[in-house]
């Protein structure tokens, strides 16, 4: 598909930061992962280092199938360090993740290209932490080492830039962050929920 320039309106665009903390919204019942750190509004999000990367691991695949991982590689290139795409109340109500949200007019016309978007989409820009592929990379990480862990579901949830993971107990919780500390997993990346056993879904797809 050709990429062609088109117009953005109503677009909101916000000085780019990639250290703020998330917008809380009393209404989620996920609450962040404690991952041995303290974590404020100066707290980094880096990338999963590259040393750590194992680009042969696919725990999510099935067959040839793979939405996150297709998906971080055809959004790696769009301007602006792509994170997601949101929908919120407010007009507009679709936002865009970006870590700088300067380029916003060059992000969407590449997301319209990309079928992400629909053509001359009215949309805003929001900081994001963490790009998709940076989600997917630290995905793929986190879930080739919690294994015994009493998982319920898992998402890369790039409607609120982060990754979701569903715990059968508190035991279970205490257990996740434990080892998200000890891959020194950066802050604000997992949230987490004790959603008590449920059987038949493991691994929510996108």
């Amino acid at each position: 598909m050709t990429r062609r320039a088109l117009p953005v309106f109503a677009a909101a665009v916000v000085g780019a930061c990639t250290h703020q903390p998330p917008r809380t919204d009393p209404s989620d019942l996920w609450k962040w992962a404690n991952v041995g750190q303290a974590c404020t509004s100066s707290s980094p999000a880096y990338p999963l280092p590259d040393a750590l990367r194992d680009t042969s691991s696919h725990p999510f695949r099935y067959g040839t199938d793979n939405t996150w991982e297709d998906k971080a590689k055809l959004t790696e290139d769009i301007p602006g360090g792509f994170g997601g795409i949101g929908h919120r109340e407010t007009h507009p109500r679709t936002t865009i993740y970006l870590l700088d949200t300067t380029e916003l007019s060059a992000a969407v016309p590449a997301l319209v290209s990309a079928g992400l978007l629909p053509a001359a989409p009215i949309v805003a820009a929001v900081p994001g932490r963490f790009t998709y592929s940076q989600l997917y990379d630290w995905f793929r990480y986190i879930e080739t080492h919690i294994i015994g862990v009493r998982v319920t579901m898992e998402t890369l949830d790039d409607r609120r830039n982060r990754i979701l993971y569903g715990l059968e107990d508190e035991a279970s919780r205490v257990e996740l962050e434990r080892k998200l500390a000890e891959m020194h997993a950066p802050c604000f990346l997992v949230a987490l929920r004790v959603t008590g056993p449920i059987r038949g879904l493991h691994g929510a797809r996108p």
